[in-house]
């Protein structure tokens, strides 16, 4: 990943671009607009007195990981120029460096997968019998391929410091390219997951008896999925680079892994931002009555009793113990 320190002379042909700025510009900016789909959604939940689910922790608890991210992401920038071709990195502690990078990629990877958790979370009080038992696989799936992608960085060494103290002591390493190999099957499957997630609706949705405008509408709503899906294939065709043996070339993978964990959590969240909006009409008009507005009502407490207007059972499989 690291190319030998070069002496100045060797350096005045090279280039010197610097990415650093943008990529905390994206991180920073698209954790910004995660920030505020998310706490809409929580407004959505105050104003309407409902109490936060399990698949809305999971997002919470996502989003500070995501936070986290960014903060180890801007010290990479700031302490070891991060951006830069590797000859100009400012490496003055290679072992923490090392350190840095790899808490990064675990933080990065958990998120993802948490992202993805919540969605799968919601779609279980709206599924029933096989439909459900399949959510079911694709969440323990997903959280599975989700912990071994995030241990790759600290399991691919014996011992775990060989890692970062190199061949200052005794031990084996995986070939060069096994974890990244790795990564990328796991990144097919969680981009799989993730088109499975959003077209899954469909196939019980179909079923409200609601305007076709209204349908549609929630359909798309609950289908945001495909945008998250795309971007983990994007970030998967990235992660060649990471044996390129110049930081350099890693930048678009370090901005497309926290897009694709940022706009999951905006994907998650416009379902239930339809409240507000249609709540907001509902005020402007006050004839306004949508039709899918106590689908979404019951959608958000996550209750165990039947819509009646929508036809649809809404379940809780698992048990709400506190308020949000």
């Amino acid at each position: 990943m690291i190319s030998p320190r070069l002496a100045p002379e060797q350096q005045v042909h090279l280039p010197h671009d610097d990415r650093g700025p943008l990529v905390l510009g994206i991180h920073w900016g698209l954790t910004m607009l995660a920030t505020i789909f998310l706490g809409l959604r929580i407004y959505c939940k105050r104003i309407t007195h409902l109490r936060l689910w399990w698949d809305d922790r999971i997002l919470i608890a996502a989003w500070l990981i995501i936070l986290a991210t960014d903060g180890l992401t801007t010290v990479l920038v700031m302490d070891f120029k991060l951006g830069r071709h590797s000859w100009d990195l400012n490496i003055y502690d290679l072992p923490k460096f090392i350190i840095i990078i790899n808490s990064r990629a675990t933080t990065t990877l958990t998120s993802m997968g948490w992202t993805k958790t919540a969605f799968g979370v919601t779609l279980l009080r709206l599924t029933t019998n096989w439909t459900r038992k399949f959510v079911w696989f694709i969440i323990i799936s997903l959280n599975v391929t989700t912990a071994i992608s995030a241990a790759i960085p600290w399991i691919q060494c014996q011992p775990l410091n060989k890692a970062w103290l190199g061949d200052s002591i005794p031990g084996s390493c995986w070939a060069p390219g096994v974890g990244t190999k790795i990564w990328i099957a796991l990144g097919a499957y969680s981009a799989l997951m993730d088109f499975t997630l959003a077209v899954l609706p469909w196939t019980f949705l179909h079923k409200m008896q609601l305007q076709k405008r209204e349908k549609t509408g929630i359909l798309i709503a609950m289908s945001m999925g495909i945008v998250a899906g795309a971007v983990a294939i994007a970030k998967c065709a990235k992660l060649p680079m990471l044996g390129s043996g110049d930081t350099y070339n890693e930048v678009e993978l370090h901005i497309w892994d926290v897009t694709e964990s940022t706009v999951t959590i905006m994907a998650a969240c416009i379902p239930t931002l339809r409240v507000l909006v249609r709540g907001m009409r509902r005020i402007r008009e006050p004839e306004y009555t949508p039709s899918d507005m106590s689908f979404f009502f019951e959608l958000s407490e996550g209750t165990a009793r039947a819509s009646k207007e929508v036809g649809v059972e809404v379940h809780d499989p698992l048990r709400r113990e506190t308020s949000g």
